[in-house]
């Protein structure tokens, strides 16, 4: 599929979904009474949950430049990293399997002289210790609360185990690929061949080295980590804190427009935690459409009539907002930098081969490679 045909897909798997949401929530809503609703919440409570929000991005931002510090690259400033990673949530949120964020923030990342390696790593290492704490807090939660999320979760609750299960094998996979490489090494030959066999791989070589490259970045930069306790100790916590921030959002919805009484704040982090944990393997750009149904489910009773309208506040501070202020970001870089806007928008399918050719010519530039 050519790169223009694909945005277009994306596109309109995003608003697709969002058009559907609003058909069928507006069957059972007037727009009056949803205005209403959505208007209802305070002014307060906005401005919270648009700093949450800020906060989950500046824990991002914060993971890697702690990262890159660490590995020397001093020039690499908080405020630089900061935008970076709010492009990286855009192009997360508008690609399949939020493909597209590492490649950009890679790009960016290098125009500040940081080696592809290097921030390959960096990105690995805040991707585990986000997966690692998601994981340490939906089976905390999930444990004190078996009967409450069962009863919230009620027929979708197969979903909830399937994405425990995901990310259970997400961090696994991390682990594995961290102490034993050449095991590793040899799946991914096999699943090569088997996929140049079906003709699903175009260019097993090409993708062969690329795949290996992802392979020894994990392994040594998980390596080098654990070398460092203290620092593995502060990017979990970093983790933790960016993970409670997001799952904060909901409670400040909840207590304006929910039902008193109905859930205390564990308990709505404890269904928001679980919510993100059953919607997260799903490969639509931002989990587009199952985050919705998931929401519905586990929140329903917690807003009664005001569930729609609380859906959409949700929404729009955990996924819309990081679409409004990436294409801030992203526009105003690429218009300093003298682009057009067509150069903007076609810039991200020249990043990925910009960033595999460069990580080839450089070799192996990760911080184990460097000591070495």
């Amino acid at each position: 599929m050519k790169p223009k045909s694909k945005r277009l897909l994306n596109l309109l798997l995003i608003f697709g979904t969002l058009a559907i949401v609003l058909v069928i929530g507006f069957q059972d809503n007037s727009l009056e009474e949803t205005i209403q609703r959505l208007t209802s919440i305070s002014v307060k409570s906005v401005i919270l949950c648009v700093l949450l929000y800020l906060l989950y991005v500046f824990c991002d931002a914060l993971s890697i430049w702690l990262f890159l510090r660490r590995q020397g690259y001093y020039r690499v400033g908080i405020l630089y990293v900061y935008f970076t990673s709010i492009a990286g949530q855009f192009y997360s949120n508008i690609t399949p399997g939020a493909t597209g964020g590492q490649p950009m923030q890679i790009y960016y990342l290098h125009k500040r002289d940081v080696p592809t390696g290097v921030a390959t790593s960096a990105l690995l290492t805040r991707f585990f210790c986000f997966q690692f704490m998601l994981l340490v807090f939906g089976t905390a939660l999930w444990a004190t609360h078996v009967d409450y999320v069962r009863k919230n979760f009620s027929d979708w609750y197969w979903a909830l185990i399937v994405g425990f299960v995901w990310n259970v094998g997400t961090c696994s996979l991390v682990l594995v690929m961290s102490f034993f490489k050449p095991a590793v090494r040899g799946v991914v030959r096999l699943v090569l061949l088997v996929g140049k066999k079906l003709r699903l791989i175009k260019n097993p070589e090409k993708t062969g080295e690329k795949w290996m490259r992802t392979v020894d970045n994990f392994h040594n930069t998980m390596r080098d980590i654990l070398r460092r306790p203290w620092d593995l100790c502060a990017q979990l916590l970093i983790g933790g804190l960016q993970l409670i921030s997001l799952m904060t959002i909901v409670w400040f919805i909840y207590r304006d427009i929910g039902i008193p009484g109905a859930a205390s704040y564990t308990e709505v982090i404890t269904l928001d935690v679980l919510e993100y944990t059953a919607a997260a393997y799903t490969p639509l750009p931002g989990a587009s459409g199952v985050q919705e149904v998931m929401f519905a489910q586990a929140f329903g009773d917690l807003f009664g009539a005001n569930k729609f309208a609380a859906q959409l506040l949700w929404r729009f501070f955990t996924y819309y907002i990081s679409l409004l202020l990436g294409l801030i970001v992203v526009t105003v870089v690429g218009l300093r930098s003298g682009q057009s806007l067509r150069e903007v928008a076609n810039m991200r399918d020249q990043v990925e081969a910009e960033n595999e050719a460069r990580q080839t010519q450089d070799g192996d530039t990760t911080p184990e490679a460097e000591k070495n």
